[in-house]
């Protein structure tokens, strides 16, 4: 199977969130796929802040059907820029909306940060 690469990425990634287009391709981010991830974290982040358990189950959802179908550089900014930067509250309803795959990367990247 062929891996998604960065412009189609992006280009699922504006089209599933149109909110976000604008900062995504910002010419200073273009073709720096861990500043525009860094986009798309503050956006799930923001969506915490609001208590939008829709939009963030939806964030969720987008990150769950990429992250084994991107190439490398893509799955490493997702996993690095995003979920290890996400502020989800130890023991909030957030915490529920996060798919088991997820959690356990989130997990071993915490675990890995602890051990340092």
């Amino acid at each position: 199977m062929k891996l998604k690469n960065v412009e189609n990425f992006v280009n699922d990634l504006i089209t599933t969130f149109p909110e976000i287009k604008e900062e995504v391709l910002d010419e200073d981010y273009e073709g720096l796929i861990t500043l525009q991830i860094g986009c798309f974290m503050r956006f799930i982040n923001n969506a915490i802040k609001a208590n939008d358990w829709v939009l963030f189950k939806k964030c969720m959802d987008f990150i769950q059907e990429n992250i084994n179908i991107v190439d490398k550089r893509i799955e490493n900014s997702l996993v690095i820029s995003c979920l290890g930067k996400l502020k989800i509250p130890k023991g909030s309803q957030v915490e529920g909306l996060i798919p088991k795959e997820l959690k356990s990367i989130m997990e071993t990247l915490e675990a890995y940060y602890d051990s340092m």
